[in-house]
């Protein structure tokens, strides 16, 4: 595991997702945390396989560059539509900008380790969001 490439997907978790934490932090009487079947799932079901496909193969596919990390947030974005169409559930529909981060995380280091980081960081986060009573 390379040390940097943790530390950067740690460091850019942080500061994108430090408001919802400043906002966690004022709600801390609210907080439920996540079972650990939830975070597991997060990592093994959902932060794991999809950075390996959308990042490690279809970024690689697509190019490595600007336009790729675009089009795959734009290829991610479709597949979680569904969650807004059946489920109504809005956030769905903003996965475009986590993507982005993912992907540019992707491009900047050729290494999903960042992006699984923070794609996992940041379901955890919006996870405890959603628990907030």
């Amino acid at each position: 595991m390379n040390q940097r490439d943790t530390l950067i997907g740690l460091l850019v978790s942080f500061i994108i997702l430090l408001p919802s934490l400043v906002y966690l932090i004022s709600h801390s009487g609210d907080i439920t945390l996540p079972s650990m079947e939830v975070i597991l799932f997060h990592l093994f079901i959902v932060s794991i396989p999809e950075e390996i496909y959308f990042r490690g193969f279809l970024q690689e596919v697509i190019g490595n560059n600007i336009k790729g990390v675009v089009m795959v947030s734009v290829l991610f974005s479709i597949i979680h539509l569904p969650k807004l169409i059946f489920d109504g559930d809005l956030s769905s529909a903003l996965t475009f900008f986590p993507s982005l981060v993912m992907g540019y995380l992707y491009m900047k280091t050729s290494n999903i380790l960042p992006s699984v980081i923070f794609h996992f960081t940041a379901n955890i986060v919006f996870t405890m969001l959603l628990l907030i009573s």
